[in-house]
């Protein structure tokens, strides 16, 4: 099986310094300071988009979102630690033969700095993201379509299990012939849930379902 993996709030709990990093963005362009209960629908989505779902005026994005990757560099991304479960379930599948991919909206490179600063990178067959310098892949779907060329997986999406916890990984896979399973322990909300292929609220739960594929 083909496992895509989204990161923050799936694989690993970023929340916080991503919360800590956008309470520094808000108050620096003089915006209200969302709290840590308002934020935890913040990390998942395009940083642009969940700007301005937050009251961000789209003349000021830019600069949020500069501010907040120039937080996230400095410190942000080191107060990252995996989920329960991960450390054993990535070289468990490894071993059985699954490929591990990351399809994430998280910069690419920032992801790979992250993944390798928590000692998993190496169970990766490829950390795929989006293109900070570019900004080639602004939506779930890009990224989800660079990992499919990367990896030479055009038709075979049959084969392939999406794991996330928002509803931008289900619309992104989906459109694409992807089946989308969503984590009970991220940042969705029942009704992403319902509308996921697959709900599961444990690594063995998604254990079970990479069986019964």
């Amino acid at each position: 099986m083909n496992i895509f993996l989204d990161v923050d709030g799936t694989l690993v709990n970023s929340f916080p310094g991503i919360s800590r990093c956008a309470q520094l963005t808000f108050a620096d362009l003089g915006y209200p300071v969302p709290t840590l209960e308002q934020l935890h629908s913040f990390p998942g989505p395009p940083l642009e988009i969940t700007l301005g779902l937050f009251g961000m005026k789209a003349e000021d994005i830019p600069r949020a979102v500069a501010t907040f990757r120039g937080y996230y560099h400095d410190f942000g991304w080191q107060e990252a630690e995996l989920f329960p479960g991960w450390a054993e379930a990535l070289p468990r599948w490894k071993a059985a033969g699954h490929t591990i991919c990351t399809a994430t909206s998280k910069g690419e490179d920032m992801a790979r700095q992250m993944l390798t600063h928590l000692g998993v990178a190496g169970y990766f067959d490829f950390i795929g993201g989006a293109d900070d310098a570019t900004g080639s892949r602004p939506t779930k779907r890009h990224v989800i379509e660079w990992v499919l060329d990367s990896m030479n997986l055009r038709g075979h999406e049959e084969r392939i299990l999406m794991v996330g916890d928002r509803h931008h990984d289900v619309e992104g896979a989906r459109p694409l012939g992807i089946r989308t399973a969503l984590v009970a322990w991220g940042h969705g909300s029942q009704a992403e849930f319902d509308d996921a292929d697959f709900f599961v609220s444990s690594i063995e739960d998604i254990d079970a379902l990479l069986a019964a594929l």
